[in-house]
């Protein structure tokens, strides 16, 4: 009897010290007896993924909220890499919620952040494939690298138009371009020289530019008066011949009858117009002999015997 109650102890002691020794293991590995409920989203990059991982964290602002289920390239478009994550249930992703990559320290391991996310905006619901996507963004990495290439080939490009730019032909087209202009800058000097010591002439044509402007003016006025004056005549004698016709019409004429006022009336008018062209054929003759007496006034006109 007292070999069995030694036996009880023993199989009682082993089997509380199994089950100490399993709660301690569970503690030790953090395992909870309770399964955390998990939310499913789908993320598409269109960037590299190297470093990130199944089982890669999944931040939220900087709170660890998930992990990576899955990475596979997606079926509908190769340039497209589709990653599963698992997320704790009731986290509030948002559609202005977007994913990026993050790197951990200098290790070259990634992560996925979450970011954005307003207070007002609605939850991400699922789509026609019963799938629910997180928009995504490329990382500061990813744009450092496209920069990297486009600053590369824009390097290249400016590279190449410096070498069109700087070769032979060009140069020399430069050199002679120098040229050219030297020998401009000489012409240009000695024009301002030449008008530098041909100041007095230069000075004596613009007045003598002024006196023909005013002489010019002076001889149309004259020639003008004198066209006024011989249409005036003109007007007179029509006048005179009308009224001396009218007289013979009806009649009336009478070499006897006519008055002396007529005929003295007459007489001025024909006394006017033999005035005025004599001045017109004065001037003609003027202009015809020397005209530079009327353009420059360098000439005298040149007076005939007893003038």
């Amino acid at each position: 009897m007292q070999t069995r109650i030694n036996f009880f102890k023993i199989g009682t002691f082993v089997i509380v010290l199994f089950v100490l020794m399993l709660i301690f293991i569970f503690w030790l590995g953090k395992y909870a007896f309770v399964v955390t409920k998990q939310d499913s989203y789908m993320i598409y990059f269109k960037e590299s993924v190297s470093g990130l991982n199944i089982d890669s964290p999944v931040k939220f602002k900087g709170v660890q909220v998930g992990k990576v289920e899955n990475i596979s390239i997606n079926p509908k478009n190769s340039q497209e890499i589709k990653i599963k994550i698992s997320v704790i249930e009731n986290t509030p992703i948002k559609k202005d919620n977007y994913a990026t990559l993050g790197t951990l320290g200098l290790t070259g391991l990634k992560y996925i952040e979450l970011k954005g996310g307003s207070k007002d905006s609605n939850l991400i619901q699922e789509n026609k494939y019963n799938e629910r996507v997180i928009n995504s963004k490329i990382s500061v990495l990813g744009n450092l690298e496209n920069s990297s290439k486009d600053i590369s080939k824009q390097l290249t490009q400016l590279l190449i138009q410096t070498r069109i730019l700087f070769s032979n032909e060009n140069i020399n087209n430069f050199s002679e371009l120098l040229n050219a202009s030297k020998q401009t800058a000489v012409n240009t000097q000695e024009i301002t020289q030449y008008i530098i010591n041909n100041e007095n002439k230069l000075t004596q044509i613009l007045n003598n530019l002024n006196d023909l402007s005013i002489t010019s003016k002076s001889s149309f006025n004259n020639m003008s008066d004198s066209a006024n004056s011989v249409k005036e005549s003109a007007l007179k004698v029509m006048e005179l011949s009308q009224k001396v016709l009218n007289e013979v019409e009806k009649g009336s004429f009478d070499l006897k009858t006519i008055s002396q006022s007529t005929i003295n009336n007459f007489n001025d008018v024909l006394n006017q117009f033999e005035n005025s062209l004599i001045k017109s054929e004065e001037l003609i003759e003027q202009l015809k002999e020397n005209p530079s007496d009327i353009l420059f006034k360098k000439n005298k006109q040149k007076l005939g015997p007893g003038e």
